[in-house]
């Protein structure tokens, strides 16, 4: 006696049959789930690196939490007269929140008094020494010759104050100042009074341990001499003299009382990750505004240190941009997501139709609908889910970065959709065979309600997504803005598909009246059965668009980098740094290819009096005609206004001002080497590679001079290169400068951001080009059944195996070419639709959000290579078609 079927055997032998649709399935999500948990750890490495990148790219006296007081520390007498300040900062970075401690080094400091005028004179410059008391002079340099400071002691009558300093050893050679050298300094004003005078012997030079550590940073004027030019005073050097720092409370009467103190908090991120961002900027934030106070002695004022760190904007800087490329890269996903479900849903759809007998016969036998559902979910888990965990620990393996909740969730769904989607596609209606074209013109009324549904959520989306703006998007990947490309794709397939039957039905009956059978049976079979129906428009939809849709993102990015890159360089070449001498732009000037060189002159708040307004902005001394001619070159900008290079009325010194300064025609007093009459020439916005900041004005070089003012030597050099130069040759003639090009501008404003943004969008077209292959060739698998039964019995009507090739191509050539037309310009549009509230600006490094630029040459390409991949698709599925046999076909039945 046999034993009977149990439900357990005819689970297995139905989990068993028909291997290939299900190896079709396991191997899409093979295909899926790897990218899914690998796109977490990916960005996050990306964004970790971007930290990393910015925060080390900052000054250290931006990046650390630092404080400038006036006055010396609380100091004790004898022993070790810093402990308690030491022991005071350690107290306040005990008190600061975790994140801040985490990310801080022990608090230092270093205590100055006032620049001292010397008698020690480099060439064609004064020089100031500027005391300086360092206790942790130790950890950081090493004397190469003489020795340390000693201590402080009290001269004898009639013998001048002798103070021994250390300095660097460029220093030293730059003021011709041997070990043993002497050099009388004037007194400060209110230092205590010195009978034979103030001399300071140098009893050390020094040599930095690592000349490029971040503590430099908080040091003045400590590895070589400060350099400063001044319109009155000319050139002065300042160095740093490091005192013996234990006697500061005894040498502070003689060098200065009004000593300033630089205290901070070296800030370092390097093995940080990128999940640290905005906890740290918040808990900056808290540490700064809480107002430490160190308790002195008795009888002395309290030490209130206001500290102060630039990193928590860049910090906030850094997350606005890791918000932006989320939300580029969460639209961008929705690409490979929607045609990746198309996919699933058409494997799913092939596993029934290849068992749909069976499972029919199933529920004829008894079964009800939930029990035909519960097997085909327990399948989709078998298929799906092992799967999904495989690709999710070979991920974890071998992809660095850090996943988060993310990188398990995003595969686990993968691993989950077969086995939403099988009982889906396993609804008994949708086991019984029936014609696809019958009730065409007739839509269900669920359908018409469903599909109004989708067209008004995407109305919806588009118009709360712009109606809210850029700065309400929130942090992280916004749901509103990653759904909004997916809603108005599957509305537009809806109308579509909507339309699509129309024109085909009438384009079957014009081509019904000529000769030729394959045109009018292609079209007939387009509008009976197109495709097999919504999923693949959908999947060829999305897919177009959302590639179109990233390579228009792309290239409006590109086009702000370089945007903002020209605003900060304005010229080929942009030389900064030390003060170039005449010879040194006369040499660049008669450089190979070069056209021409505006040298400029920087200054500080520059006082110009308007009325009773005193307006001090930087001042910016050039040449006009040389920047114009370097405008008109390489930048091809317009000219600066007129009446810059020849006085005003009266003899009015002509100035160009920033918008919102000065009103144009204003006359005031321009505070130089003194006082001159200037009038205001023009406004505009900013002057590329100059300005900075919406407070500058520019003068004429030559108008100047003409005046009377002595012109000090410029630090910035703008360089117009023709295509016989190159900016090699500008920087090997100039030495230790800073040369910058809009090249390597653009290089500093992408960053790890933005080439990870540009690799997810090249990773995501190059995917959703392979998935719309996939779609395309299993629609034409799960159709070809029916396809195969009409094609027998046309060919024993005579038609011919070419003929039988050409209907395939017609039923699906024409939803294709549909679909990836309707994709290209929904993804042409989709960006002012979008747009709107992703913030460009933080990974354009810009002020404004950049334009929608359409690069029509990469459309073109992008478009070509999706029309080829579904054409090799389209072609395989013939191929394929070629294996089945008339006789079998015609045995196995029609379509009722």
């Amino acid at each position: 006696m046999s034993r009977g079927l149990g439900t357990g055997r005819l689970f297995r032998r139905q989990f068993l049959a028909d291997r290939a649709a299900a190896l079709v399935v396991v191997c899409v999500v093979l295909v899926l789930a790897p990218v899914a948990a690998a796109l977490p750890r990916l960005a996050e490495q990306v964004f970790t690196d971007d930290l990393h990148a910015e925060m080390a790219g900052t000054p250290a006296t931006l990046r650390d939490v630092t404080s400038v007081a006036a006055g010396p520390p609380p100091m004790v007498a004898g022993g070790d007269v810093w402990a308690p300040f030491d022991a005071a900062l350690a107290a306040i970075r005990d008190d600061a929140p975790a994140a801040v401690r985490e990310a801080t080094g022990p608090g230092r400091f270093v205590v100055t008094a006032p620049p001292a005028p010397v008698e020690v004179r480099a060439a064609e410059s004064a020089t100031e020494l500027l005391p300086t008391a360092d206790p942790y002079w130790a950890e950081t340099v090493r004397v190469v010759e003489g020795e340390t400071p000693a201590a402080a002691t009290e001269p004898g009558p009639g013998e001048p104050y002798v103070v021994d300093v250390m300095v660097a050893r460029a220093s030293a050679e730059e003021l011709g100042w041997a070990v043993g050298d002497v050099t009388t300094a004037v007194r400060p004003v209110g230092t205590a009074a010195l009978a034979s005078g103030l001399v300071y012997r140098l009893s050390g030079v020094y040599e930095p341990l690592d000349a490029a550590a971040p503590v430099w940073a908080h040091h003045r004027a400590a590895l070589a001499p400060e350099v400063l030019d001044d319109w009155d005073r000319g050139r002065t050097l300042t160095v740093a003299a490091y005192v013996d720092a234990d006697s500061w409370s005894a040498l502070a009467p003689v060098v200065g009382s009004s000593a300033e103190t630089r205290l901070w908090y070296p800030l370092d991120v390097s093995s940080a990750r990128a999940d640290v961002t905005v906890p740290l900027r918040d808990a900056l934030s808290r540490f700064i505004a809480a107002a430490p106070m160190v308790v002195s002695e008795e009888g002395h004022r309290p030490f209130s240190p206001i500290l102060t760190t630039g990193s928590i904007d860049v910090l906030d800087r850094v997350a606005q941009r890791h918000d932006s490329s989320q939300a580029l890269i969460a639209i961008v996903a929705a690409g490979p997501l929607g045609v990746s479900l198309a996919v699933l849903a058409l494997a799913a759809r092939l596993m029934v139709e290849r068992r749909r007998s069976a499972l029919a016969l199933i529920g004829a036998r008894g079964a009800s609908p939930l029990q035909l559902r519960l097997l085909m979910v327990t399948e989709g888990l078998l298929l799906g889910l092992p799967a999904a965990a495989l690709a999710t620990v070979l991920v974890g393996r071998f992809v660095d970065g850090v996943g988060g909740t993310a990188g398990v969730l995003l595969p686990l769904v993968v691993g989950l959709a077969p086995a939403v989607l099988l009982p889906l596609a396993a609804r008994p209606k949708g086991l019984r065979a029936v014609r696809r074209d019958l009730g065409l013109g007739r839509p269900s009324r669920a359908r018409t309600l469903v599909e109004g549904l989708a067209v008004g959520a995407a109305a919806a989306a588009c118009f709360a997504l712009n109606a809210r703006g850029l700065e309400a998007g929130g942090a992280g990947v916004d749901p509103l803005t990653a759904a909004t490309p997916l809603l108005l794709a599957l509305a537009v397939s809806v109308l579509v598909m909507r339309l699509y039957p129309r024109p085909m039905a009438t384009l079957g009956r014009v081509l019904g009246g000529r000769r030729g059978t394959v045109a009018y049976l292609g079209t007939a079979r387009a509008v009976r059965d197109p495709v097999a129906g919504f999923v693949p428009m959908l999947a060829l939809v999305v897919g177009m668009s959302i590639a179109a849709f990233s390579t228009v993102v792309w290239s409006t990015t590109e086009r702000g980098i370089e945007q903002t890159a020209w605003q900060q360089v304005g010229a080929d070449v942009r030389v900064s740094g030390a003060p170039l001498t005449e010879a040194e732009l006369a040499a660049v000037g008669s450089l190979p290819g070069v056209d021409a060189v505006a040298p400029v002159v920087t200054t500080g708040p520059t006082l110009f009096k308007v009325g009773t307004i005193d307006n001090r902005v930087p001042l910016y001394v050039v040449d006009v005609d040389a920047l114009d001619a370097v405008r008109a070159g390489g930048s091809a900008l317009d000219p600066l206004p007129a009446g810059l290079t020849t006085l005003g009325p009266d003899g009015a010194i002509p100035l160009l001002v920033a918008d919102g300064v000065v009103d144009e025609g204003a006359t005031g007093t321009l505070s130089l080497s003194e006082r001159l009459d200037a009038v205001v020439a023009g406004t505009v916005d900013s002057i590329p590679g100059l300005t900075s900041g919406s407070q500058w004005m520019l003068a004429d070089r030559g108008v100047l001079e003409d005046a009377g003012v002595t012109i000090i030597p410029p630090r910035i050099t703008l360089v117009d290169v023709t295509s016989g130069g190159s900016a090699s040759a500008v920087a090997a003639e100039l030495g230790e400068r800073t040369v910058t090009t809009p090249g390597s501008a653009i290089a500093d404003l992408r960053g790890p951001v933005n080439d990870g943004t540009a690799r997810a969008i090249v990773g995501a077209i190059a995917l959703t080009g392979l998935l719309c292959a996939a779609a395309v060739v299993l629609t034409m698998v799960v159709g070809a059944p029916s396809r195969g039964r009409l094609l027998s019995q046309l060919r024993t009507l005579g038609l011919s195996g070419r003929q039988g090739e050409g209907l395939v191509v017609w039923e699906a050539a024409p939803v294709a070419a549909v679909s990836l037309v309707t994709g290209l310009l929904l993804g042409v549009g989709l960006p002012w639709a979008v747009l709107s509230g992703v913030d460009l600006r933080s990974l354009t490094g810009g002020g404004e959000q950049p334009a929608v630029h359409l690069p029509f040459g990469l459309l073109g390409v992008v478009t070509l290579g999706f029309v080829l991949v579904v054409g090799v698709a389209v072609v395989v599925s013939v191929l394929t078609g070629r294996r089945l046999a008339p006789a079998r076909m015609l045995r196995i039945g029609d379509e009722t």
